[in-house]
């Protein structure tokens, strides 16, 4: 049985503050994430470099990010993110504690005779759509003198062109996907970069020289713009150059030189690094934090084609507040606004962790690792409207699972945001419509072509026992949004289309049928008649009947409430097992068992499906079960394997009455999630036996090796953790 380390994450509140011993370790730790194209990582699997000494990653590992930090002490200088390379002769700080907060990452430091604070931060401000939307982290130092001396103090931070481009490898040349969905070989790309400044900031920015609109490589757009920007204050210098030249100007004077290559250089022939440097003076601590912001910006974000065949391009929502060229203007208030963000990050940090603490310190652990993964597959976007201007009335929002087996990463599927559905919940109903509209609008006209919902946008998939999980999960999603938010407005624009999915569940929900299909629910599931499948349909059958009633469509409502009991009365006669003491796997197999996950969705919306008789029943299999740790992890049935999934545990959890449980289903999944053994982020499946991401890296190693090079490239990264949907992780808090 996959066994991890013990028990509880750790608080640094000041430099100067004694740290204790680190017990959360994941494999890859989030540094920033504030879109599908901005998300930096740090790989700290077992007998990996720290970050002082190692360059943070793009989300999937496929390419090192030059965001590179460091500070010069009395002549000496400490790398506190990156690597001596080319070596100029930097030393690199000893990273003495690590923490991990839902919107933070701090690494406590020490650079020769000062102690040194890193944090960087991605806001989280769901109310602040403005603010959210904007895809830009900042990244801060703080430093205060351990022998109570001052010294002097520079510090020093830069970016890449490799913020814009994706490279699977020095030694090859990346394929591209172009808009057609056809495989392309990309050349060596030209950049341009610029330095300027406003009346409070100074910015650098890169972008490439002919930026190709909606193409991705490896995941990586390559029609945005990188930033990195710092307020103007005295002493400041920047650099535009060559890496190694500018890395050994700093090193050498503490200072950079104001001065840009007239040319650059193309990517992969040379790495270009744009560079700000500040220097303190001689100091015991700095009086404030020192703060670059980094950001990645598109616009348009997002190509979307409208129910009637109407192609829009959208922007990013921020937009609304900084049209046309106003990117600089949020950049100059994005840095204004730095001390109030951080209050806010603190303030929302210490609500989110004090609530889950209150269920185990592990469970904190992970509800941290969830808000920036789930949120930064997220994009908020505008149409523009007649007049030009972003139409902040016109609202949709995308999310990209990052970790699809597309090249380009699926769009809103449908199961990934109902596992990212209680975070969302938690945090603000109002994102859950915009997120659902997309998939809504494209199927509204769909009457006699698809009776049922779709499994993403695009993606009418034809697989049969994806049509009850779908239509279920849609279904459930439209009445929490309208439940949690009061906003009925999405039910009652696309009622007829709930009606049709409903009565499509009222003929197929109870009797689901046996495919080979990959979703949320049916993992490589192979069985008929599965228990845990059917009680999600007959609980959209019943969510259905609330929104009728909500809209005072009586008659709709009376209907499917018949029609939800009966499902109802006969779902409880096949799932209960013949002695009555717990429920099946599959009907009538008495040797069936299963993590009934889908009872979440009933507590959630209190549909009364599920009473406390059945709820009982299967706590009490899972009493039984919990003294043996092998045994319950694999209590998935015997046809789920060892395979586990991180939203079926925190559902489960959620659901089961006996508290003992709950916490032994917790403690299975930070056991994972604090194991370093396995590289990459905290996957979304993984089998339980082992810890081996379910069909990802570890899994595919071995016989890949035997392709060539482009082929193992493609697929190491088509099976890549860290969903959106670990959003599930919220599944207790949202409860509440």
């Amino acid at each position: 049985m996959f066994l991890a380390l013990a028990v509880v994450g750790f608080l640094v509140t000041a430099v100067l503050s004694q740290p204790p011993a680190q017990t959360f370790f994941p494999a890859s730790i989030p540094l920033a994430i504030r879109s599908p194209y901005t998300s930096l990582w740090h790989s700290s699997q077992a007998g990996a470099s720290p970050l002082s000494s190692s360059w943070p990653l793009f989300w999937g590992r496929q390419n090192a990010l030059d965001v590179q930090s460091s500070i010069r002490v009395d002549g000496a200088t400490f790398l506190l993110s990156g690597e001596n390379n080319p070596p100029v002769g930097d030393l690199s700080a000893s990273v003495m504690a690590t923490q991990i907060t839902p919107t933070r990452t701090i690494f406590v430091m020490q650079a020769g005779p000062m102690n040194v604070t890193l944090t960087f931060i991605s806001p989280v401000d769901p109310s602040d759509w403005v603010t959210q939307s904007f895809p830009f982290f900042y990244l801060s130092v703080e430093a205060a003198s351990l022998d109570g001396r001052a010294h002097d103090v520079q510090v020093y931070a830069e970016i890449s062109g490799g913020m814009c481009y994706s490279r699977l490898s020095p030694a090859l040349l990346p394929l591209i996907v172009l808009p057609t969905g056809l495989l392309s070989i990309d050349p060596y790309t030209a950049i341009k970069g610029i330095q300027y400044s406003t009346d409070e900031t100074l910015i650098q920015r890169v972008q490439f020289t002919e930026p190709r609109k909606y193409v991705e490589v490896a995941q990586q757009a390559q029609d945005g713009e990188a930033y990195i920007a710092m307020a103007t204050r005295p002493n400041q210098t920047w650099q535009i150059d060559n890496h190694a030249v500018c890395r050994r100007t700093f090193h050498d004077k503490g200072a950079l030189l104001n001065t840009s290559m007239p040319v650059l250089p193309l990517i992969g022939v040379n790495v270009t690094v744009f560079a700000i440097a500040v220097g303190l003076g001689q100091i015991q601590s700095t009086s404030s934090p020192q703060v670059w912001s980094v950001g990645f910006v598109r616009s348009p974000s997002v190509s979307y084609t409208t129910s009637e065949e109407i192609t829009l391009d959208l922007s990013p929502y921020f937009m609304t507040r900084y049209p046309g060229d106003g990117v600089d203007q949020a950049i100059d208030d994005f840095l204004k606004g730095f001390p109030d963000q951080q209050s806010k990050a603190i303030a929302l940090d210490d609500a989110i962790i004090s609530k889950a603490s209150t269920i185990s310190a592990q469970y904190a652990d992970l509800v941290s690792l969830a808000v920036r993964t789930t949120l930064g597959s997220l994009d908020i976007t505008v149409s523009s409207g007649s007049d030009g201007k972003p139409n902040a009335t016109d609202v949709r929002i995308f999310m990209k699972n990052i970790a699809s087996t597309q090249p380009t990463g699926r769009v809103n599927p449908v199961e990934k945001i109902y596992g990212a559905l209680p975070l969302l919940l938690y945090l603000n109903a109002s994102l859950v419509g915009p997120l659902l509209s997309p998939l809504l609008d494209v199927q509204d006209n769909l009457a006699g072509v698809l009776p049922y919902a779709a499994q993403d946008i695009g993606m009418f998939c034809s697989t049969p026992l994806l049509h009850p999980s779908e239509t279920g999960n849609m279904l459930i999603m439209l009445y929490a949004h309208a439940r949690f938010s009061g906003d009925g407005s999405l039910i009652h624009k696309h009622y007829n289309l709930t009606k049709r999915w409903t009565d499509y569940l009222v003929q197929n929900a109870l009797n689901p049928t046996d495919q080979c299909v990959f979703s949320a629910d049916t993992e490589v599931q192979q069985r008929a008649n599965m228990t845990n499948l059917a009680l999600k349909g007959i609980i959209g059958v019943k969510a259905m009947a609330e929104m009728s009633r909500a809209l005072g469509e009586q008659e709709d409502a009376h209907t499917y409430d018949v029609y939800a009991s009966n499902l109802t009365a006969s779902w409880r006669s096949y799932a209960l097992s013949s002695d009555g003491q717990h429920l099946l796997g599959v009907y009538g197999d008495q040797q069936s068992w299963a993590l009934m996950y889908n009872v979440y969705a009933d507590r959630l919306l209190d549909t009364g499906i599920v009473d406390n008789t059945v709820r009982s029943s299967r706590a009490y299999d899972l009493l039984w079960l919990h003294i043996d740790m092998v045994q319950l992890l694999q209590l998935q049935t015997t046809f789920y394997g060892t395979l586990l999934a991180t939203s079926w545990s925190l559902f489960t959890a959620a659901t089961v009455l006996d508290t003992d449980v709950r916490d032994e289903i917790i403690a299975g999944v930070w056991n994972r999630a604090s194991s370093n053994g396995t590289q990459g982020p905290f996957p979304e499946t993984y089998d339980s036996s082992t810890g081996a991401i379910q069909g990802g890296l570890d899994a595919t190693a071995g016989p890949v090796e035997h392709f060539s090079y482009v082929l193992r490239e493609i697929i190491l990264i088509s099976f890549l953790p860290s969903r959106p949907s670990l959003g599930a992780m919220f599944s207790l808090l949202a409860l509440r």
